[in-house]
């Protein structure tokens, strides 16, 4: 066997793997719903939403797929352009998500996955709560002030078998997907399949 025959049943083998442990996989979403008001992103709210943040997104060995959604909100394309804006002037130092340019603007701001103790630490970021270092939505800085809306958060449990000997994260392939059918304005693809 060429090396290229090797690299496509190496392919093939692996790709075998994956859907052998994908089927054995469940996803399920989480029957706790997380909203966040738009006046909750002022500085005399900003305690209070972090402590809301922490006690509602316990650290988990599960992998976590989400999803954080605008509802009540009609100006998707002010959302855009004020992210924009803040991206493009570093706006307080931060460092912001990838803008989805191919990506019309709609109610979805992003979708990410989590595994293990991190999720209440990424929520933090999201919400501009955290470091200004990692790379997040930070709306605390980045949504527009005279925009009212609710921020909707939605968590899927992603219940794997061990993955050892697969190199393909599941996890990845539930938030590509994810990002496929929602198409959010921010943030970056993972880049699997």
């Amino acid at each position: 066997m060429n090396l290229t025959e090797e690299l496509r049943h190496s392919i093939i083998e692996r790709l075998q793997l994956t859907e052998k442990l994908a089927k054995k996989t469940n996803l399920e979403l989480s029957d706790k719903e997380f909203l966040i008001e738009r006046k909750e992103l002022q500085q005399e709210n900003s305690k209070k939403l972090e402590s809301r943040i922490k006690s509602s997104f316990n650290n988990s060995e599960d992998g976590i797929v989400y999803t954080i959604e605008l509802l009540d909100c009609n100006q998707y394309q002010e959302v855009k352009k004020h992210f924009e804006n803040a991206k493009k002037e570093k706006k307080d130092g931060r460092k912001y998500s990838k803008v989805n340019t191919e990506n019309i603007a709609c109610k979805y701001l992003y979708v990410g996955s989590s595994k293990g103790k991190n999720l209440a630490t990424r929520m933090r970021s999201h919400f501009g709560l955290g470091g200004k270092s990692v790379y997040s939505m930070h709306l605390f800085y980045s949504f527009p002030k005279d925009v009212d809306c609710k921020f909707k958060i939605s968590l899927y449990k992603v219940d794997m078998p061990n993955q050892e000997k697969n190199p393909i994260n599941l996890l990845e392939l539930y938030e590509q997907e994810l990002w496929n059918q929602c198409k959010p304005m921010f943030g970056k693809q993972s880049g699997l399949l």
